[in-house]
Order: C-alpha cells, then structure tokens, then sequence
C-alpha cells in the first residue's frame, strides 16, 4: 500500500506543531539551525572554468554559445573528425593499392601468379 505525501498536508502539520512548542524551545531550534549552517562549509571545485562569482549562476560558455546550439556544435565537430578519419583511411587504402599495381605491373612475372 502506497500513500502519496501532500506537501500541504505536511506544510500545515507542521506549522500546528510549532505552533504548540514554547518560545524557548523554537528560539533553541533557530539557534541551532543558525550554528549548523555557519559550520558548513561551502567548497568550490578548484579546476573549474565558470566564474569564481557567486552571484553568477550562468557559466562562461552559455554567454559566449547558447545552450541549445552547444549540442550540435558537438555534433558537427564528430562529424567532421569522422569524414576527416574516413577520408584519410581511404587514401592510405588507395595509395597502397596503387603500390600493388605498380609492383604487378613492373614485375617480370606473369599476372597469374598474382591472382589467387
């Protein structure tokens, strides 16, 4: 059995139970709340390239290339190395089937023993 939480059921639950705690008790909860995130310490990453600001939530790149055309930026990038990659295998095949012929054609035997 599964009971779905309602965060307004719980939001009001919990404003009736505060309601019923002493004024001490909740400045006790403050305080401790305050002393907790004073003691948490926030780290930035040290190898990062977005800005070192912390007012600044957008990074470098997204203000010099939109977000959305980064992935095809990506893409295109991929696609040109692999034409590049394809293209240089296919020369290198080219240049070594042409040094076949010429070893065949500049060969004093016969093409019969060439052909399997």
């Amino acid at each position: 059995m599964t009971n779905k939480l309602n965060p307004g059921k719980i939001v009001q639950l919990l404003t009736i139970s505060t309601q019923q705690m002493d004024e001490a008790t909740l400045s006790a909860l403050a305080n401790a709340r305050q002393n907790a995130l004073n003691r948490q310490s926030v780290r930035a990453p040290v190898f990062t390239l977005a800005s070192a600001s912390a007012h600044s939530s957008v990074r470098w790149t997204d203000r010099l290339i939109p977000h959305s055309v980064q992935p095809w930026i990506a893409a295109g990038l991929l696609a040109a190395i692999l034409f590049a990659g394809t293209s240089y295998w296919q020369n290198v095949q080219e240049q070594q089937i042409d040094e076949t012929d010429v070893a065949i054609l500049t060969s004093d035997l016969p093409i019969e023993v060439f052909v399997n």
